[in-house]
């Protein structure tokens, strides 16, 4: 082998090599923060149980020129920093009617109906490691205009805040498009905000995700819950322990419980399955969906939504 084959060979391994101690870095999602979406009109209202829920329309929230300059800069700028951005307002009108069919989830049994709201929906779409919500609000005095951001960064499953900044551009003048002054501005944040989201990815790498999953009963007209024995053990203890067994290095922990009610969070789930597939909320929940089933013969519907909310539920409505 010639003395050059052999420099490159070796350059390249060790390149290799730093890579892989380098770890992956995550994807991020970049869209408007509920404060914006509602200030610009952004935004449905639903009434339920007395409280009024206020959802973002982020599919009209994008066509607005001066949200799509910035998050465009955005995307570059976390390019610039190793971090590969994943487009939301990219994304085909194909994809949004096969999403559109997806919302409503039919339950094989009860006929339940599951719907994702728009974030939900975003999340599953696009799957990103990491949402950074990003608002603005302009002051402008003559000629001249100065605008108050925040960036917030959010773990796409746990939906954790990992990294947040609060800032003043200088004052530019009205010349200066509103989406170069943000980038400017964020530029001198971005280095440490993107070192902040790394060391997150990292940990995630090494420790697992982090999801929820709540177990319900849902009709027990069998009288079943989760005080229930099944092969002389309570169904809580049986969930408790195959959590366990299944979670990286046995993380999680219980919120409460009730006859009717499991809550657990804080639950670490490998980040690919055997398979090197991404793993989110859903898959996890299957597992041991099937497991009662194959083991104990109990039958559950899995309700999970989004990529980090697991749930569980048994009986019948």
């Amino acid at each position: 082998m010639k003395l050059k084959n052999i420099l490159i060979a070796a350059a390249m391994t060790v390149i290799s090599a730093a890579s892989m101690q380098a770890g992956a870095p995550p994807t991020v999602m970049v869209l408007p923060d509920k404060t914006w979406c509602n200030k610009n009109d952004y935004v449905t209202r639903t009434e339920r149980n007395g409280k009024t829920r206020v959802t973002e329309k982020y599919d009209e929230a994008f066509l607005n020129s001066d949200l799509k300059n910035v998050v465009v800069q955005l995307n570059n700028l976390l390019k610039e920093n190793g971090l590969p951005p994943k487009d939301f307002g990219a994304t085909s009108e194909l994809d949004d009617d096969e999403e559109a069919e997806e919302e409503l989830f039919e339950g094989a049994e009860s006929g339940s109906e599951l719907a994702q709201d728009p974030y939900e929906a975003a999340l599953n779409k696009l799957k990103p490691d990491i949402i950074l919500k990003i608002g603005w609000d302009v002051t402008k005095v003559g000629f001249n205009y100065t605008v108050s951001y925040r960036l917030e960064a959010l773990d796409s499953y746990s939906g954790k805040s990992i990294a947040a900044v609060t800032a003043e551009t200088p004052t530019v003048k009205t010349t200066v498009p509103l989406a170069a002054c943000i980038k400017n501005a964020a530029t001198e944040h971005m280095s440490n905000f993107a070192a902040k989201l790394q060391e997150h990815f990292d940990d995630i790498q090494e420790n697992g995700r982090e999801i929820t999953l709540t177990c319900r009963i849902i009709g027990n007209g069998d009288g079943t819950n989760f005080n229930t024995e099944f092969g002389g053990e309570e169904l809580s203890n049986i969930i408790h322990n195959w959590l366990n067994d299944n979670t990286v290095n046995h993380v999680f922990s219980q919120r409460n419980a009730t006859r009717n009610r499991l809550q657990f969070e804080q639950i670490r789930i490998p980040l690919k399955d055997s398979r090197g597939v991404v793993f989110q909320a859903r898959q996890f929940v299957t597992q041991l969906q099937k497991y009662l089933q194959a083991t104990y013969g109990i039958r559950a519907e899995n309700t999970t939504k989004g990529l980090g909310s697991g749930r569980l539920y048994f009986g019948e409505k």
